[in-house]
């Protein structure tokens, strides 16, 4: 097989390459960086990121090449180095989206939970109002206020068992208003 003059000179740059002439480094970016563009964009099919994976392929491409046995085969395994270059990066935004997904779910969970506590409270809220007065208040001064037994006794002018029973009554009350409003 007849082998171009192209690619005799590429393997020359390859060669010089490995003994880290900056000219050939230079000269072999030159010839080659259009294809390792193309190649990495046609992965990618992002241009702005398709540069940047062959960026990071040419400097994966020039730490390796010493490592390369056969100058004639620079060709195959540029782009290797540009598919595995490209692999992680859609690896990467796939982690990336991958996580943006999960905090967008779990912000979701978290604003339907505020919305059915918030929802809790305001039928709580509507329950107590349709309480009679008495009961609003102590239900108020017990829970909300969190007034002991002995001081809610006192301001009220009742005994603690009276107290203890009205509590009592009211939770009850507030219980049955609780399921008439939740089968409206």
């Amino acid at each position: 097989m007849e082998r171009k003059p192209e690619h005799i000179f590429d393997e020359l740059l390859v060669l010089k390459c490995q003994d880290r002439d900056t000219e050939a480094q230079g000269l072999l970016w030159k010839r080659w960086q259009p294809k390792v563009l193309k190649w990495s964009f046609d992965f990618i099919k992002d241009q702005e990121s398709a540069y940047e994976v062959a960026q990071e392929s040419w400097m994966s491409i020039f730490k390796g090449i010493r490592s390369l046995k056969d100058p004639s085969l620079f060709r195959f395994w540029a782009y290797r180095i540009v598919q595995r270059r490209s692999a992680d990066w859609i690896k990467r935004e796939q982690r990336k989206r991958a996580g943006i997904e999960e905090i967008k779910k779990s912000a979701e969970e978290v604003e339907q939970s505020a919305d059915q506590k918030v929802d809790q409270v305001e039928l709580m809220l509507r329950a107590i109002k349709e309480l009679p007065e008495s009961h609003q208040q102590l239900l108020r001064m017990f829970y909300l206020e969190r007034t002991p037994l002995k001081a809610v006794s006192k301001i009220l002018g009742k005994p603690e068992g009276t107290i203890k029973s009205r509590l009592f009554y009211a939770r009850e009350q507030l219980k049955k208003k609780l399921k008439e409003l939740n089968h409206e």
